[in-house]
């Protein structure tokens, strides 16, 4: 048995059930095994793509996301993919061929000495992910565990490939169907002291007379919702999340959604008037906290298990913080103020009820969009209506985001997922097919501009090919729209950002998709039909945006100055 058949068969031990990948020369025979072991194997058009697919599957399953590239230009043509995947601490293996250890080896050949030699673990740990090389053989399946054992535990990690290692026989075949479950780390328990003095302050109404309760993708990945809710029953407390726990206190009556520049008006208001905010597991930067805009005068409590998260930021200064696991510091403070019989109204009043249960956005619509084109709140507000509540919401990066994400809802974090942790654009088309692989039950809804589908557009025919049904949404304003709306902020000409585009609903029906080209609310009449049972493939929403309508977080990241936000 040679290291390649092994290593699939590793794989299959660990519970993989799916590898996505672009094949070359160095990693051909190990994907043939990978199917032959009875993993499926999902072909896709570009390697950046194959890895937002598998970060994707992670980030809606729970699973070990895999990936199979070849070394050097197909490494190098996912490094933002992998870069995403890390920062956003996904459960992804990327394994990756390399070249021969041997220096006379064979196969060291001009092809594969120079056209494809790169350094990929030096390079992956520059850029802080955890990365290996394998050397040998009779190590290397003790070794692919570890790196198994590290991705489904902590995160991303690579692992190069040496041609030559693959192609040696495996004498010693003790342990070959071992496997190791991720390493379970204890949740770390907040000390009595400090929540004392958190209940105390909980106690002093006069000071904590409306409280926000504040979940971050911390608090998401505790398990912590159901306790936080109930603190926010006994406190009288809002609820609010970061983008990234979005959905998070979905159909709570007294949940207000993403706070921060995604934040409804609604929302904005209520959390301006928070006296005392509990955050859990929650990064309270600038676009979270709008520069510290939305509750400058509140008393914040932190919680996390990072201590260098706790204050990270200069925008929020804790008064108190507390290390500890999201969920057990929920619990604890729970406990607490039941022993003390503590309970407060707080912001849950009938008025504050009726008002969250009466808010519709689009009552603060006002169209201004131009013949033949649609306003894209009005666009992303109807389709909310339309989809299924129970949809998976894959939002690319980009202007466009301004008006998806505030208006489409998803109804738990693992239902959201936005690729943007390597701030690139392009990902979403690939994120939506991994996480309508992991979860084909599910209607998955990408929401992507022109450009970034541009960049993509080649993953439409990997939907159609494993008749995958996504709702590609393209918001198609015929420009880089994050960056024309930026030159028009600062009074430079943006012609140069906008760029003509043919019609995409073409171009998609070229590829084997259904489209649609969506020019007014109208034109969306019968999509619910075309979402029933018995549908199958790609949709694509070819959606013609007015270039006229700018999300609100420009102005705040740019101002008038137009200087980011640090």
């Amino acid at each position: 048995m040679h290291l390649y058949e092994g290593l699939a068969r590793k794989l299959r031990q660990n519970g993989v059930e799916g590898v996505f990948g672009l094949m070359g020369d160095d990693t051909a025979k190990l994907i043939l095994r990978i199917q032959d072991s009875g993993i499926a194997y999902y072909s896709v058009r570009h390697e950046n793509q194959a890895v937002a697919m598998a970060d994707a599957y992670s980030r809606t399953t729970g699973k070990l996301g895999v990936v199979v590239l070849t070394g050097g230009p197909g490494f190098c043509n996912a490094l933002t993919a992998i870069n995403c995947a890390s920062r956003a601490s996904s459960k992804v293996l990327v394994l990756v061929g390399s070249g021969p250890v041997a220096e006379d080896d064979p196969s060291r050949s001009v092809l594969r000495q120079r056209l494809k030699y790169f350094p990929h673990v030096e390079v992956s740990k520059v850029a802080g992910i955890h990365a290996h090389r394998l050397t040998a053989a009779s190590t290397a399946l003790a070794e692919a565990q570890e790196s198994i054992a590290w991705a489904r535990s902590l995160g991303t990690a690579v692992l190069a490939l040496p041609v030559d290692v693959l192609e040696e026989e495996l004498l010693n075949l003790d342990g070959m169907d071992a496997s190791v479950d991720a390493q379970a780390t204890r949740p770390e328990e907040p000390e009595s002291d400090t929540i004392s003095m958190v209940a105390d302050l909980l106690e002093e109404t006069w000071a904590a007379s409306r409280p926000l309760i504040f979940a971050g993708r911390g608090a998401s990945q505790s398990g912590a919702r159901l306790p936080l809710q109930r603190l926010g029953e006994i406190t009288g407390a809002l609820l609010s999340t970061t983008l990234p726990a979005s959905g998070m206190f979905h159909g709570d009556s007294f949940d207000l959604g993403v706070c921060g520049t995604y934040s409804t008006s609604l929302g904005s208001e209520l959390i301006g008037q928070a006296d005392v905010v509990l955050a859990f597991g929650a990064s309270l930067n600038a676009l979270t906290t709008y520069g510290n805009g939305l509750f400058p005068k509140a008393t914040v409590v932190h919680v996390d298990t990072d201590l260098e998260a706790i204050g990270r930021y200069v925008e929020v200064e804790p008064e108190l913080s507390v290390r500890a696991d999201a969920r057990l510091a929920g619990e604890a403070l729970i406990a607490e103020l039941t022993r003390r019989k503590h309970s407060n109204t707080g912001f849950r009043t009938l008025e504050v009820a009726e008002r969250l249960a009466k808010f519709d956005q689009l009552n603060e619509v006002n169209d201004v969009a131009v013949s033949g084109l649609i306003d894209s709140r009005r666009l992303m507000i109807q389709l909310d209506r339309i989809l299924p509540s129970d949809r998976i919401l894959a939002v690319d990066g980009g202007h466009h985001g301004s008006f998806s994400i505030r208006y489409i809802r998803v109804s738990s974090p693992e239902n959201f997922v936005h690729p943007i942790d390597s701030g690139s654009i392009g990902l979403a088309v690939g994120a939506g097919i991994g996480a309508a692989i992991g979860r084909p039950e599910s209607t998955v809804v990408v929401g992507i501009g022109d450009a970034g589908f541009m960049m993509s557009v080649g993953e439409v025919e990997t939907a159609v090919r494993y008749r995958l049904p996504l709702v590609i949404v393209v918001c198609n304003d015929e420009a880089l729209g994050a960056e024309m709306h930026y030159l028009d902020l600062v009074g430079e000409s943006s012609d140069v950002a906008r760029i003509p585009t043919p019609s995409l609903a073409d171009v998609a029906r070229a590829l084997g998709a259904n489209a649609i080209t969506v020019r007014s609310v109208e034109d969306l009449v019968g999509l619910r039909e075309q979402l029933g049972p018995g549908s199958s493939g790609p949709l694509v929403l070819d959606c013609r945006i007015d270039p006229a309508v700018r999300g609100d977080w420009l102005d705040f990241v740019f101002g008038q100055s137009g200087d980011p936000v640090a």
